[in-house]
């Protein structure tokens, strides 16, 4: 039975999250300053906040998209970024090619209120993987220890490195919604 009230452990981390949220909170707040006047003509809404993912062991900013960035109006499309730690949630498993098995930033774009079987046609851009059985359809994921670990270094390489992947699926999501 999976557990549902916190444990010592549990208060524990929380304890440290509090301490590093705000700086965690000034990290992502640079990422959308980034790739805020390029979301600007994609999303459906005003401004992005993050929010923890416990499910899926994320920390994650996101957007809703519109059309032609929405590949389908049936449902609520997305872009999301942030931080993934894969031991702290589940899901992705099936992901090809796999997101890596340690914390990683992330890109992903998906929907809520579709059937996860449903794919998106067309090819993803290359370094993008196809995740089945979840919200999110496509992902891009990078190891932390692939960035600089001086923290204003880290947050500059952070909010590139995303700008970039949105640059990439925004110049493929039209084509992927079409086909």
């Amino acid at each position: 039975m999976p557990k549902t009230m916190p444990d010592a452990h549990d208060l524990l981390a929380a304890e440290r999250f509090l301490a590093a949220e705000a700086r965690i909170a000034a990290s992502f707040e640079r990422t959308e300053e980034a790739v805020a006047p390029l979301l600007r003509g994609m999303r459906a809404t005003g401004r992005t906040t993050y929010l923890t993912d416990p499910e899926r062991g994320a920390i994650w900013g996101h957007a809703f998209l519109r059309p032609p960035y929405a590949p389908s109006v049936e449902a609520e499309w997305f872009l999301a970024w942030g931080l993934r730690f894969p031991d702290g949630g589940s899901g992705w498993d099936a992901s090809a090619p796999r997101l890596p098995n340690r914390p990683h930033a992330i890109v992903a774009v998906g929907a809520s209120g579709v059937s996860p079987a449903r794919p998106l046609g067309g090819t993803p851009p290359p370094g993008w993987s196809v995740v089945g059985g979840e919200a999110a359809f496509l992902a891009a994921a990078r190891p932390l220890q692939d960035f600089p670990a001086e923290p204003e270094a880290m947050a500059s390489a952070l909010a590139a490195w995303t700008l970039a992947r949105i640059e990439e699926v925004k110049a493929a999501l039209p084509g992927l919604a079409a086909a």
